[in-house]
């Protein structure tokens, strides 16, 4: 948690540093009539709200099921817009993101059918680099997508589990909560967007929808501790492998 309020205050600090440093260039420059809707390199802010989930499972000899529930969490972040044409640039920034799902596993532990309550929270600093395509313009607004890859790192994860084990005879409950450590570092995801872009009490203001997922399956964690006497017995099974997904709608302030 420590991590993840340090990255964040960095991003505000950056953010807050860099725009500083804009605003004079921004008041002198005066665009041009054959310049495009918003001329020049601009920075930007942008926070919201982001949908995850979990998806891509892949068959193992029905040793699993899953059902995925969405995980609703919050995004911020930083970028720079390089036009290159008068509709076309290139967008590049820096994202916290968080990411994860609640999952419904059923899973055969000690040879007995059981069902889990699992838990993942992943937060995720991304790093995208997105072309950015305008097809509608008219004065001060326009209608954009936007495409590309992006390289996150996750700062922050749990992974939480419960459930119980009944042989008919017997109902024994099972548990586990821990980091994710196993998992890999890096995710790797395609994004996909559409956004709006318009002027407003003399703002830039935009409006976005993404959808990112990913493009390499991560080995889940479903392994379980089960009371015995005092002590606990690790039950391991199989890492489930699940893809990264995230529907994000962001609001945002070009400068």
């Amino acid at each position: 948690m420590t991590t993840r309020v340090g990255i964040v205050s960095g991003l505000f600090i950056l953010a807050a540093i860099t725009l500083l440093a804009r605003c004079p260039a921004a008041s002198s420059r005066t665009p041009s009539s054959d310049e495009g809707v918003f001329s020049g390199i601009d920075l930007g802010v942008r926070v919201g709200t982001v949908f995850a989930q979990h998806t891509g499972t892949e068959e193992r000899d029905s040793e699993y099921e899953v059902a995925s529930r969405w995980r609703i969490g919050t995004t911020m972040g930083i970028f720079a817009y390089w036009p290159v044409t008068k509709r076309f640039g290139l967008q590049q920034g820096v994202t916290y993101a968080q990411k994860g799902s609640y999952q419904k596993i059923d899973v055969r532990i000690l040879e007995v059918p059981t069902r889990l309550d699992v838990t993942y929270e992943m937060d995720y600093l991304e790093i995208p680099v997105l072309m950015r395509l305008s097809w509608l313009q008219w004065e001060r607004s326009e209608v954009y997508s936007l495409t590309g890859t992006a390289l996150s790192l996750r700062i922050h994860d749990r992974y939480r589990l419960a459930g119980q084990i009944d042989d008919g005879q017997q109902v024994v409950p099972v548990q586990a909560d821990a980091d994710m450590a196993e998992v890999d570092l890096f995710d790797y995801s395609f994004v996909h967007g559409l956004g709006w872009g318009f002027t407003a009490w003399k703002l830039r203001l935009l409006i976005e929808y993404r959808f990112t997922i990913g493009w390499n399956s991560l080995a889940m964690p479903t392994y379980a501790y089960v009371p015995f006497g005092n002590d606990q017995i690790l039950v391991e099974n199989e890492p489930v492998p699940l893809k990264n997904q995230l529907h994000s709608v962001t609001v945002g302030i070009r400068f």
